[in-house]
């Protein structure tokens, strides 16, 4: 048998030759049946040389790149790196997207406490509990439950930042768990609080059992809105706030001391905001505490700013006096 061989085209052009087929053995006969210029070529031994630089590499093989360990733990540090620095902003923005939310409530309370003012003449509620009509001459509704038909629903009254842990909780699911539960079972409840102490000296009103008494939450249904009657500066003192009931550390406890609901809020300078079992404060839920006015407007203060203003002073916003 002929020894291998491949078929080269004589072009113009010295040297200029070009296979046309690789690894055939080419007969004489074949060789006649080609055209001229074919004709021309002679037949040599397959030579590696000879082949195209690009067959060579096909035949070697694409070489295939992969990561290597250092590479991969490069990776894996830069995405930790990122995360380590992202999640505190997420985390904070959560909490600010939470307080917006708050704040629109509150906000959504001060106009349903002005509704209550036009029926009434310019009272508010204040009564910090449902008293039983069973028992009381003067059923007052609490603060809440009173103001409930002049907003969408019981979802207007739960902050989002506050947990939902059932029935007794910070979050209120009916109008039936608002209104129809009484003595500390209303008082125990709810996220938000109304302010929890007299009304300003000389204010006098029927409490529960008919009497006329100093006013104060805990007796009163309502409080006049009327510059120096029951406030002395009403538009510019705290009506309700974020609150809680506190059975845990009395220094900004962490969430999971708050999980009890209250319906009020006793002032700072009163020995019953730093009991560790029974406290009632502002919560500080959103990187501080939101706060209705009587104004109407709605503002954020850090809760230590809150816990530290000296009673009777020009600055504070949480005292009647």
């Amino acid at each position: 048998m002929p020894p291998q061989a491949v078929l080269y085209s004589t072009r113009r052009g010295k040297g200029n030759k070009m296979p046309v087929a690789q690894g055939t053995s080419i007969s004489p006969e074949r060789l006649r049946g080609l055209p001229q210029e074919a004709a021309l070529c002679r037949q040599r031994p397959l030579d590696a040389r000879c082949l195209p630089a690009r067959r060579l590499v096909a035949c070697r093989g694409t070489p295939h790149h992969g990561f290597t360990l250092i590479e991969l733990l490069v990776v894996v540090a830069i995405i930790a790196l990122l995360l380590t620095m992202i999640l505190p902003t997420l985390v904070q923005a959560k909490l600010l997207a939470k307080r917006t939310v708050c704040q629109a409530n509150l906000s959504g309370l001060g106009k349903a406490a002005a509704m209550y003012q036009t029926t009434y003449g310019d009272y508010v509620p204040v009564s910090w509990a449902n008293y039983d009509p069973a028992i009381t001459t003067n059923p007052w509704k609490s603060w809440y439950a009173t103001l409930l038909p002049c907003t969408p629903g019981a979802a207007a009254f739960n902050c989002p930042g506050a947990s939902d842990t059932g029935p007794f909780s910070p979050i209120f699911h009916s109008k039936q768990e608002m209104c129809e539960r009484y003595g500390d079972e209303s008082t125990f409840a709810g996220s938000y609080g109304v302010i929890y102490q007299n009304a300003k000296d000389g204010y006098l009103t029927p409490n529960y059992m008919g009497q006329m008494t100093r006013g104060h939450p805990t007796w009163s249904l309502a409080f006049s809105t009327l510059p120096g009657v029951s406030w002395r500066d009403p538009t510019n003192s705290i009506y309700v706030a974020d609150g809680c009931f506190v059975n845990g550390p009395v220094t900004y406890p962490t969430i999971a001391f708050k999980g009890g609901g209250t319906s009020a809020i006793v002032p700072p300078d009163q020995p019953g905001y730093f009991d560790p079992v029974k406290n009632r404060r502002f919560a500080d839920r959103h990187l501080g505490t939101n706060c209705l006015f009587l104004g109407g407007h709605v503002l954020s203060y850090p809760t230590s700013v809150l816990d530290n203003m000296p009673a009777g002073s020009g600055c504070n916003v949480w005292t009647t006096e």
